[in-house]
Order: C-alpha cells, then structure tokens, then sequence
C-alpha cells in the first residue's frame, strides 16, 4: 500500500470544489413606489424583513453631486409609508430594526471648493428625533435592534482630508448616551460602518495620511470598548470593515485609492471576509474588476457589488447613494463561491440587480437594480429577495467533477450534491472528531442526506454544496437502478425540513479520477504521489506545493472514487482497516501503453476512496500523458492525465 499522506490531504478533494454548483436560489419582490416617485433604492434591512429606503422623482440621479429630494420609505407587512423626513433634504436610511427604527443621514459634494457636508436623522416612535449636538455632522450606518447606531462624524475641508479628520460613535436611541469610539492608538482618527447584535463594530483606523487606512474591530464589553486592526490583503494598501455578524465574522473591502482626487483611475478594490484573525480575498464577477461587500449575516453569506468599473471615494457607500447602474451587478457570496444574484433569481425576467445592500439572518437580501416593464425601459427599483424556502437539490455528479460529469452514483461512491439551502448554518467540513468508531457522521451541522430510510456518510455540507458517500442500499437492489435521494435540514431538531426527491442512477461502477487542479475542458492532472510520497504533477502546478514529472519505472499511486466492490466485508461508510482489492475486471494505461498494476483496491484508512498502484513505462515521451482507467467496461475521463518527464 502507499497512502503517505494525512487524512486531511483527501479532504480537500471532498469539500468545496464546485464548478458546477448551482448556489443559493431567490424569488424578487419588487418593493413598489411611492405617489409621483417611482425611482426607489432599498438601503437597509431590519432581521424581521422591513425595509427602509428612499424614492426619487427623476431617474439617474447621483445623491452626493445632485442634491435631489428623497422620500424615506418604511416598506413592512406589504406596505410602504413615506416617513415624511424633510431635513436633511436628501436623506437616506443605512440601518433599521425590528421596532421600527430607522437611521440614516446624507452626504452633499461641492465640486468647486473640494469640500463635502454630511448630516444625520434619528427616527423613532413614529417621528424624528432630536439629534445630539455632537453628531451633527455625523453619518449613521448602522442599527441593531438594541437601539445601538454607530457611523462617523465628518468634516471635509477637502477630499483628501474625508477621513483623516473623522470621529466614530456608538449611539443609544433609548437613552440617548453617545460613546466615542475610539482609535487603537492615541489621536488617531476612525470610521464605524457595521454593527452586530451589540459586542462588535466593523469600521476602519486613519493615519495621519489618508493613504493608511487599515480595518477595524472594536469589541464591547461590560468593562469597555476595545479596539483590533486587522491585517491588510495582501497586495493592497487600504480596507475598512463593513458588516460583522454575531460570531465575530466581518466583512468589508481591501482597496487601493487616492483619496486626494475625486476619480483615481488606477483605483481598484476587492469584497474580502475576516474570520480568526485571517483575510479571505472573495474575488470579482466575471468581466469585472472591483467589488464591495456591505453585509454579512450570522450564517457567513455576504453581499454586495462587484462592477466593471473602479471604485471612488464613497466606497461601498456608492451603494446607497448612486443611482443603478448596467456596470454594477449585485453578489451573494455563498459556499465559498460569488454569484450574480440577477442569475439566482427563479423570477427575475426584466431585473438586472446593481446592488445588495443588507442581508438579515433569515437570508433575505435588499438593494436596487434597473427592471425592464412592459415599457421596454429601464427604471430603478427597490427589492427585496427571499430564499426559496428549504433545501433544494438542482443536481446529482460524481465528487471528482469529470468534464464530461459523471451522473451516476455507486455503492461505496463518494458523490456531490449541488442546491439550494442545503443548510442552515456555515459550511462544515468532516474533521476527525466526526468520526466515531471509525463510521462518517451521517448528521454534519444538521444537515443530513437520506436514501429512503438509510442516512448517508457525509464529509462536507455548505448552503449549495454537499459531499456523501452512496449507500448503504438494500440488498435486494438489482443494479443498474434508481434510488431516491433528499436533504433534511435541521435533522438533529424537532423540526426538520426536507428538500423533494430526486431519483439517481445507480450503477456497480462509475469511476473517477481525483485530481490536483480541474479545468473547464476536463484536461485535469490526476491526484497522484510517487512511493516516496512525492506530489506526481507539472512543476508549479499549486502554488506552494512541489511537483514533480514522473519517469520510467517510478511506482506511482493514483487515488480516485466510484470503482466499484471489493474484497472488504465493512460495510460503507466505515474507514477501511485493510487492503481490499476490486473484484470487478480493470485495466489501466498510460499514454495509450498497458501497465503493471500491484494494487488496485480501497485505500486503508479512509472511506470511499480507491487507489492503484502501478509502474510508469519506458517508452512514453515527456509531456502529460492520459492515464485511463477501465472498470467492468466502464471508463474514467479520457483527458486526465499525469505528467511525464525524460
């Protein structure tokens, strides 16, 4: 045998590879206008599903440049009610909670003298609210339903100096205490964006010079606020913290800008999340350069924008105060994956989404986007997207995702699961905790997977994506055949909730290769080590690995899933204690040369996972050279292959 490497080496292999994965799916509630205002942005969420926000008279307007009337709106219940806000003029809401409070102010830009004015409102109780003295000049961003704003005073002189003179607050609508938050060190200046339930705020530090600005968390306590710089993503000089949820979990943006000009046309920005101390870079959209993140729920799911433009000075504030736009396009990061959340929609026909806004912890998403009626024009509209509701099975592949994919399973056949609301929590991996007495958890972060009444080996669940292990099926199932499969979430509760049927084929064999890396085309590098131990690959083909080719008589062993029956009496979904060789007829080549195999079997240790064992030829030229594997007729992918040197 030859299984040198950690269990944990395999488990990369079975957790959240998704290439195909369909992600979270929505319907769009389209949130209506108001009287002779039918251009509306939705700007806050409150975690029971009310939406605050504002409408406009003309189309197009930029808040900041224009100064336009905005009418706030309270949309609850089905229902939107301008609040009547008059001051400031163009008011617009960042926060609202359950109680019906809302928060929010304006930012105005004077072009000519570089200079730009912000202004708050505290609405409550069905009406405005006295502001403080000292936030006059203040922006709230934030509200939770403890009645706790935060957001940052500012006085612009010019636009160099928008943040370097900035204050942040924590603000107690009930008792009306404003507690200045603080910089990590002495005189230096702040800005708040984000809130939790009331232990954390998400915002940012500012040195001397604007150029330094570096995220930050302050943490609250009953001994006092404290606050953390978190490290910058590599390669950018700047970010600032948006969000942060109940776990300590936040989001917001790495960025490189200058602030001294109004358009930096090298600016560039990237959504990133914090979680442990670490910075996770979430990308950009397809044919896009930039994106923003503005909200994180208890459940990791973020959102926000990602644009094929650069982004300005207001950062992920251009959300609520730019008019939508075709180049911004709304995102919801799930399951390790962004997606464009106009692709998410199962009844979006005429919606383009510019922007997410807010997500509540129920999932529902606000923004605003540009919808097409049957006037063939586009128009900016507030929504409101909701989960569909449970989990959702879109489709059924084989775990290693051979192109073409492999749509049968097989018993003791490691398969991927791909949907909707899978789960109801953060993704969990298998760890060896799970593992009791050498058997997989058949429950993983409540989230199960059934066959009939038989509960399935899992080793990954995420809100799109699962990884299991087919079987074990009764045996009187005469294969090939159909079984059913369905997720349950919340199966370790009194209330689980079950996705509907799919029907599976089920086949004695579907083989696979696993492999390092995997293309769109399917010419993918099998996952192979020498005897030593030694990565088999191109060199350089992960970064921080070694790789190396292989050559003429190395003893390699190549690891793959879905090869059929063995000799082993354990029943699937235990760790194999033994060798246990296939007992279906194989074969295997490389380069198109038949092969010695020593091996070809389970490999001990682990569950699901197949090995074999074989002797490179002389003969075969340098280069990567397809290695086939034939089991009872059935082959794997044809352009898989190993790298061969001299």
């Amino acid at each position: 045998m030859n299984s040198k490497r950690p269990y944990s080496f395999f488990i990369f292999f079975f957790a959240a590879v998704s290439l195909l994965a369909q992600g979270p799916q929505f319907t769009i509630q389209d949130l209506g206008t108001l009287p002779n205002l039918p251009y509306c942005s939705a700007t806050a969420l409150s975690q029971d599903g009310s939406v605050a926000g504002y409408c406009l008279a003309k189309a197009n307007e930029e808040l900041a440049l224009d100064a336009p009337v905005t009418h706030v709106f309270l949309y609850s219940k089905g229902a939107m009610t301008d609040l009547g806000i008059a001051s400031p003029m163009t008011a617009v809401p960042s926060g609202v909670n359950d109680s019906g409070a809302v928060v929010g102010g304006s930012i105005t830009v004077n072009l000519e003298d570089e200079a730009a004015s912000t202004a708050p409102f505290f609405y409550q109780n069905g009406a405005v609210q006295p502001t403080p003295g000292s936030l006059g000049t203040s922006l709230p961003l934030a509200l939770n339903n403890a009645g706790q704003a935060v957001g940052t005073s500012f006085q612009v002189t010019n636009f160099s100096r928008l943040y370097i003179d900035s204050s942040a607050f924590l603000y107690s609508l009930s008792t009306g205490t404003v507690t200045p938050l603080e910089a990590p060190t002495t005189g230096g200046a702040v800005a708040a964006y984000g809130i939790n339930s009331g232990t954390m705020i998400a915002g940012a530090t500012v040195g001397a010079n604007a150029s330094d600005v570096t995220p930050l968390l302050w943490t609250v306590s009953s001994s006092g606020i404290t606050a953390q710089p978190l490290p910058l993503l590599s390669g950018y000089n700047q970010g600032l913290l948006a969000s942060v949820n109940d776990s300590g979990v936040a989001t917001g943006i790495a960025f490189n800008l200058n602030f001294t000009v109004l358009v930096d046309p090298n600016a560039v920005a990237h959504a990133v999340v914090y979680q442990n101390g670490a910075v996770t870079d979430l990308g950009v959209l397809p044919g896009d350069i930039s994106s923003l993140a503005a909200s994180i729920n208890n459940s990791g799911t973020v959102v926000g924008f990602s644009s094929s433009q650069r982004p300005d000075f207001a950062l992920t504030l251009a959300a609520f105060i730019d008019a939508p736009a075709t180049s911004d396009h709304a995102f919801v990061y799930s399951g390790g994956k962004m997606y464009n959340l106009t692709n998410q929609l199962v009844n979006g026909a005429g919606w383009q989404l510019s922007f997410a806004t807010a997500i509540n912890n129920a999932g529902q998403i606000i923004g605003s986007g540009l919808f097409t009626g049957a006037g063939g024009t586009a128009a900016q509209h507030a929504f409101l997207l909701t989960p569909v509701a449970g989990p959702s099975i879109t489709s059924i592949v084989g775990a290693a995702f051979s192109i073409p994919a492999v749509t049968s399973i097989s018993p003791n056949g490691i398969f991927t699961i791909f949907g909707s609301q899978l789960t109801t929590g953060a993704p969990v991996p298998l760890s060896a905790d799970d593992i009791i007495n050498g058997q997989l958890p058949t429950d993983l972060g409540g989230t199960c997977v059934e066959s009939g009444s038989t509960k399935l080996g899992l080793f990954y669940v995420s809100a799109g994506q699962i990884n299991a292990l087919a079987g074990p099926f009764p045996a009187s199932l005469t294969l090939p055949a159909t079984v059913p499969i369905t997720v349950v979430t919340g199966c370790d509760s009194t209330t689980p909730t079950t996705s509907s049927v799919i029907n599976v084929n089920v086949t004695a064999v579907a083989p696979e290769f696993l492999y390092f890396v995997q293309t769109t085309n399917g010419d993918n590098p099998v996952a192979a080590i020498e005897q030593s131990g030694a990565y088999v690959g191109p060199p350089g083909l992960i970064s921080g690995a070694t790789f190396a080719p292989a050559k003429a008589a190395d003893v390699l062993t190549a690891f793959g899933v879905g090869w059929g029956a063995t000799t082993s009496t354990a029943s699937i979904g235990t760790l194999a204690t033994a060798a246990a060789t296939l007992t279906n007829s194989y074969s295997l080549t490389l380069g198109g040369m038949p092969v010695q195999v020593s091996y070809a079997g389970l490999t001990p240790g682990f569950a699901g996972l197949y090995q074999i064992n074989f002797t490179v030829p002389s003969g075969l030229s340098a280069g990567n050279q397809p290695l086939v594997l034939t089991v009872d007729g059935v082959q794997t992918e044809a352009m898989a292959y190993i790298a061969v040197g001299n």
